[in-house]
C-alpha cells in the first residue's frame, strides 16, 4: 500500500525564475472563496511549499482596517506562524491572496500629532507589511518619505538628514503660510502687505530648515519659491541653482510651477533648466533582496497582493488569467518596448519626467528598447513591455495597444489604489489588460515622487529583478503604495541550468543520501527539505540529505541553483521514508 503511494508521486523539475517559492509566504483569507481559489492557483503555478501557506479567518470585511486590527489579526499572526515553522531566516516575501483590505487606518498611530499636509492616511496593506518592524512598534517613522533603505537612489542626488518632529512642524507651518498666500492670491494677484509678511515668515522657516537639512533639494526649491513670490528673483535663482545641484531634476515642474512664474523669462532660469534636462541620471545598481540582512539597522519584508477582486476591481477569472500569464513570462526576455509617456497632465507627469530620458538610455544599454513619447497612452503599439504613464483616467482598449506578458505598468494618480473606487482609473485596469503587476496609492499622495515608483523600476526589472524587488527598490517612501500582481514575475531573468542525481521522485529513503548536483551559471546551491532550508553550499560541494532529519512518511526535497541577481532554477523530488 505504501509503495503504490510512492509510485504516484511525480518528478517536478521547475525552472522558476523568482526570489524563490521557498522564500514566499502566501496568506489566505479562508472566509473568502476568491482568496482560497486564487491562492491555490498561485501555489500550483509557483510551486510554493505547503508549509509556506498561512490561513487566516474572522477578519474585518471593510476595505480599510484599523491599524491595531491589522497588527493583531493579520501581521502578528503571520510573523508568529513564520517563526513557529522555523522559516524566519528564509522568508523574503509576504503575498496576500484576494479577500484582504487594501488600506490601513493609521490615524490612531498618528495620535493627533501635527504633520505636513502631504503626510496623509490611510496607509496600504502592502506598504505597512513591507515596513513591518516600524508598524509593529507603532513607530510613525513608517510615514517618512525616505524610510526605505532598500531604495536605489540616483547617484548624484544628495543624502538628506533625518527629519525631526520639530522639522516636520516647521515644514507644516511653512505650508500653511504658502496656502494662505495662494488663497489670497486668487482675489488679489498683486501681493499686499499681509501676503508679503506671510512669505517673509515662510522664508524664515525655510532658512531654519536649511540649517537642519543643507543637502535637501526640496528645501532649497521651496526657498526659491518663497523668494520668487516676494519679487526677489536673483535670490530665487540662486536657491534654485543649489536645489538643482543637490538633485532637483524636474525641469517640467519648475517651468509649470506658478510660484516661479516671475523667473520664466529670465535667461539664467532658461539656462538652468537646459542644464537640468541634460543631466544623465544613474542609480545605484539593483541588488537581490534578503529580509534576514538588515539595511541601515532596519529589516523589511517584500509584500504584494496577488489580486483584489469584486466591485469595479478585477474579477476572479481576470486575476487568474493575469497570474497564469505572468508565470509563463519568466525568463522570456521580452522583445518589446518600455514606453515613458509625457502627458499634458503636469501634476501626474512632472514628478517622474526628470528620469524618463535617463531610464530609457539605461534600458537600451541592457538591450531593451525604450521610447519617450508625448501622449497619454502608447498609441497602437503591439509590443508594450512596460508603461510609465501620468493620467487620472484612461481606457486601455481605446489605445489600440497590446501589453506583453510580464509587463509592469502604472499611471501615478491619487486613487489608483482605492480598490473600491475613487473616481479615477484603478490599477486593476492594467491587470485586466494584460500586465503582470501595477501599483497605486490608497489616498491622495500630493503627487510626490517619493511616494511613487521612479521610472528606474523598469531598469531594475530589465536587469533581472523580480517584480517585487524592482518595485521596492524604486520607492523611497512606500507606506501608501499598494502593489498588486505577481511579485515573483521575472521576465528578464537568465537562469542557471541544473541536474540532480542520487535521488528521484518515488524513491524510498532508508539512510542518508548524497546528491550529485551539476549546475552552470550558479553561484550557490541551496537544499530544502519539506520547505525548510537545510544547507547552502558552493557549486561542486557535497549536498547530503540526512536520514536523521526525517520521520517516517512522505517528504519533499528541493535543490535550488542560484545565479546572478538570485535568479534560480530548482529540482523538486518527492520521496518516502519507511
Amino acid at each position: 500500500m505504501r509503495t503504490s503511494l510512492v509510485v504516484a508521486f511525480l518528478a517536478i523539475v521547475a525552472h522558476v525564475l523568482a526570489l524563490g517559492p521557498e522564500n514566499t509566504i502566501i496568506v489566505v483569507n479562508d472566509d473568502s472563496p476568491d482568496s482560497v481559489a486564487i491562492a491555490a492557483e498561485y501555489v500550483k503555478l509557483r510551486h510554493i511549499p505547503s508549509g509556506n501557506i498561512i490561513r487566516l479567518s474572522a477578519l474585518p470585511k471593510d476595505p480599510v482596517i484599523k491599524a491595531d486590527d491589522f497588527r493583531n489579526l493579520i501581521l502578528k499572526p503571520i510573523l508568529d506562524t513564520i517563526r513557529s515553522r522555523g522559516l524566519q531566516d528564509q522568508i523574503d516575501l509576504v503575498a496576500y491572496s484576494a479577500g484582504f483590505p487594501y488600506g490601513v487606518d493609521v490615524s490612531a498611530d498618528m495620535g493627533g500629532k501635527s504633520f505636513p499636509m502631504y503626510i496623509t492616511q490611510p496607509a496600504s496593506l502592502t506598504g505597512l507589511t513591507y515596513l513591518y518592524e516600524l508598524t509593529l512598534a507603532k513607530d510613525i517613522t513608517y510615514l517618512s518619505l525616505d524610510v526605505n533603505g532598500y531604495y536605489r537612489a540616483p547617484k548624484s542626488a544628495s543624502k538628506d538628514t533625518p527629519w525631526s518632529a520639530e522639522d516636520l512642524q516647521r515644514q507644516k507651518d511653512v505650508e500653511t503660510l504658502f496656502a494662505k498666500f495662494h488663497e489670497a492670491q486668487k482675489a488679489n494677484p498683486t501681493p499686499n502687505d499681509d501676503m508679503k509678511v506671510w512669505m517673509i515668515g515662510a522664508g524664515d522657516g525655510l532658512r531654519k530648515l536649511e540649517g537642519a537639512h543643507p543637502n535637501s533639494p526640496d528645501v532649497y526649491y521651496n526657498i526659491a519659491c518663497a523668494y520668487a513670490l516676494q519679487g526677489k528673483t536673483k535670490e530665487a535663482i540662486s536657491a534654485l541653482t543649489v536645489s538643482c545641484r543637490l538633485g532637483w531634476w524636474s525641469a517640467a515642474q519648475s517651468e509649470s510651477d506658478p510660484d516661479l512664474a516671475s523667473l520664466r523669462d529670465r535667461p539664467d532660469f532658461k539656462a538652468l533648466m537646459d542644464r537640468v534636462r541634460s543631466v544623465v541620471i544613474e542609480t545605484d545598481p539593483p541588488v537581490p533582496f534578503h529580509a534576514a540582512e538588515p539595511i541601515g539597522g532596519r529589516r523589511y519584508l517584500l509584500s504584494a497582493m496577488l489580486a483584489y477582486t469584486g466591485g469595479i476591481a478585477n474579477t476572479m477569472p481576470e486575476a487568474l488569467a493575469s497570474l497564469r500569464a505572468s508565470a509563463l513570462a519568466d525568463g522570456t526576455i521580452p522583445k518589446g518596448t518600455v514606453y515613458f509617456m509625457r502627458s499634458d497632465d503636469a501634476a501626474r507627469t512632472s514628478p517622474r519626467i526628470w528620469a524618463f530620458n535617463s531610464a530609457a538610455a539605461a534600458l537600451k544599454k541592457l538591450g531593451v528598447n525604450a521610447e519617450v513619447i508625448h501622449g497619454v497612452l502608447p498609441p497602437n503599439k503591439q509590443d508594450v513591455a512596460g508603461a510609465v504613464v501620468g493620467i487620472a483616467t484612461f481606457s486601455w482598449k481605446d489605445s489600440g495597444s497590446h501589453i506583453l506578458p510580464g509587463a509592469f505598468c502604472d499611471h501615478l494618480t491619487s486613487c489608483a489604489g482605492i480598490m473600491t473606487g475613487g473616481g479615477q482609473t484603478l490599477l486593476s485596469e492594467w491587470l485586466r489588460s494584460g500586465a503582470a503587476g501595477s501599483s497605486g496609492t490608497v489616498t491622495e499622495p500630493y503627487a510626490l515622487q517619493q511616494k511613487s515608483p521612479t521610472p528606474f523600476l523598469q531598469v531594475f526589472y530589465a536587469s533581472g529583478c523580480t517584480l517585487a524587488e524592482a518595485f521596492y527598490q524604486s520607492v523611497s517612501g512606500p507606506y501608501q503604495q499598494l502593489l498588486v500582481g505577481d511579485p515573483l514575475c521575472r521576465p528578464w531573468g537568465k537562469m542557471p541550468t541544473l541536474t540532480v542525481k542520487g535521488l528521484k521522485s518515488g524513491d524510498t529513503l532508508r539512510e542518508s543520501v548524497a546528491l550529485l548536483v551539476t549546475a552552470s551559471g550558479a553561484s550557490r546551491l541551496e537544499l530544502y527539505v519539506d520547505g525548510v532550508l537545510k544547507k547552502t553550499v558552493k557549486p561542486g560541494s557535497a549536498l547530503t540529505i540526512a536520514r536523521a532529519w526525517l520521520k517516517p512518511g512522505s517528504h519533499e526535497a528541493r535543490v535550488v541553483a542560484v545565479g546572478p541577481m538570485d535568479v534560480s532554477a530548482r529540482q523538486i523530488m518527492n520521496f518516502y521514508v519507511k
